[in-house]
């Protein structure tokens, strides 16, 4: 009998640390259930304002040094300007040469990336006239001290047809465009008593 209980006893002792060794790894499994993962070194980043705005655009016309507004967009960024009339609305005789100044001035936060000079339908009066005097005027435009538009254009060249304008007005630059129309000399008798009318847009893009 006393055997039999001392061979027991030494089997419990022989099974006793595969218990705890089991115990160890069931707690230290639990443990990082909990926290997810062991403890590391770490640096970390934070930028709380991060933004971003957009640019606005803002041309008007002025006078020549700028101070006086003559005409300028409305909240849509559109402008109708009744003056200057570009083409100086004046009379012309053979070999007469007429030119309009108009200003602008960017008052806004960025330079535009393009400038362009849009012509509309030309027409002659009267409309019964055989002769097309949108034709027969010559037109130029000269910016920042160069021509832009080809040699010998007319209205009737420029209608439908968009120019781009070299080097548009950075922030609070002021710049003049001169646009000045001319009836060659050697212009028939048959324009005499005519008139033309054509829209011009001025157009800046952001």
């Amino acid at each position: 009998m006393s055997r039999h209980v001392i061979a027991n006893r030494a089997g419990r002792r022989r099974f006793s640390p595969l218990l705890i060794g089991a115990g160890v790894a069931a707690a230290v499994a639990l443990s990082m259930s909990f926290s997810g993962t062991l403890s590391a070194y770490t640096a970390s980043f934070v930028h709380p304002d991060n933004t971003v705005s957009t640019a606005s655009i803002s041309i008007a016309e002025t006078s020549a040094d700028g101070s006086n507004t003559t005409c300028g967009t409305d909240s849509s960024g559109t402008a109708t300007c009744r003056t200057a009339n570009l083409y100086s609305g004046q009379t012309l005789s053979p070999g007469d040469t007429k030119s309009t100044t108009v200003t602008f001035k960017n008052t806004g936060s960025t330079t535009p990336q393009r400038f362009a000079l849009t012509g509309g339908a030309c027409t002659t009066s009267p409309a019964s006239s055989s002769v097309d005097l949108c034709d027969k005027v010559v037109v130029s435009l000269k910016w920042r001290n160069a021509d832009v538009l080809p040699a010998s254009t007319t209205p009737k060249s420029l209608a439908g047809t968009t120019t781009v304008v070299p080097n548009p007005p950075a922030p609070t630059e002021v710049l003049s465009a001169v646009v000045t129309v001319t009836l060659p000399a050697d212009t028939a008798n048959s324009t005499s008593g005519l008139s033309l009318s054509q829209p011009l847009t001025w157009t800046f893009t952001a």
